[in-house]
């Protein structure tokens, strides 16, 4: 069940914490508020005096919490240079519709005179550290291209591995305990974290670890993925494009990336600390009767 309050970006969802007591996990449903995750799509339209018409494109494709939107494309605009000021811009209009995420969908209107640099542009907004689809300039490029497969086996995870995969990632991360300034990702496969990757970039160290997983023979059907900060939809999608069922991570989901693994299946757990965790979906694949 999800309430959604887009004016704020925060949606009231519902999940279990599971915690330490008198040496017994207990599971707990309780109410928490999550941050609203959607895709806004932004096209330009100008005049071209060559084609002496108005011409339209899909320009970029940016993960963000709703609200501000209008203020979140014009700073768009002015840092990536399509603009140099304000006055550029003839409108920003708003397309909207019934359908849950559709309306996530803004035009803009460049007074005459203004063309995007499209080869400035291509060359400035291929890709952002912190957000693995920001090069995207379309909603259709979410769409998945081929099936996946997740492993639907219940009953195998038992919570003090879950308690114990934080620590276990921090304690390879060398790169974070020199910088402080890196995302961590790792491979949990039944005996420990076996294969860690870092980046700044959050997208980065997951797609490097999937690699390594792959090219090293790595991957196993019952398997989780550990992170070391928050949980994007991205982040789920490359999990469950890898046919990783579980992620464990040390902050918090998204709204989408719950949808997501609802949608898929998928174990998400978040807010892991030393004695207690949030199970987002998917609380089956814990052994809850595993002996500490």
């Amino acid at each position: 069940m999800i309430t959604q309050n887009i004016a704020s970006g925060v949606s009231c969802i519902y999940r279990q914490r599971c915690s330490i007591k008198d040496d017994e996990y207990l599971m707990q449903l309780e109410g928490d508020d999550v941050a609203v995750e959607e895709p806004l799509q932004i096209s330009l339209q100008w005049f071209d005096p060559a084609l002496n018409d108005v011409c339209h494109r899909e320009w970029s494709l940016t993960m963000r919490t709703p609200g501000n939107d209008i203020a979140l494309v014009r700073g768009l605009l002015l840092t990536q240079q399509v603009i140099t000021c304000l006055d550029d811009v003839d409108s920003i209009t708003v397309f909207d519709s019934e359908q849950r995420h559709s309306h996530n969908h803004l035009l803009v209107s460049l007074k005459k005179g203004i063309e995007p640099d499209w080869e400035l542009l291509a060359r400035s907004y291929v890709s952002q550290s912190s957000c693995g689809i920001c090069g995207m300039t379309s909603m259709r490029s979410l769409c998945l291209k081929r099936p996946v497969s997740i492993d639907e086996a219940a009953g195998w995870l038992a919570p003090e591995a879950v308690l114990q995969m934080p620590q276990q990632l921090r304690n390879q991360q060398q790169l974070f305990a020199r910088t402080g300034a890196v995302h961590g990702a790792g491979f949990w496969s039944g005996e420990g974290v076996v294969q860690i990757a870092e980046d700044v970039g959050r997208h980065n160290a997951l797609d490097k670890l999937i690699g390594q997983i792959y090219d090293q023979d790595l991957w196993q059907p019952q398997s989780v993925l550990v992170l070391s900060g928050r949980v994007s939809f991205e982040l789920v999608q490359k999990a469950m494009l890898a046919s990783i069922p579980v992620i464990v991570a040390v902050g918090a989901p998204s709204t989408l990336a719950v949808d997501m693994a609802k949608q898929f299946n998928m174990t998400l757990i978040g807010f892991t600390k030393a004695r207690q965790f949030n199970v987002y979906h998917g609380h089956w694949r814990l052994a809850l009767d595993a002996e500490r």
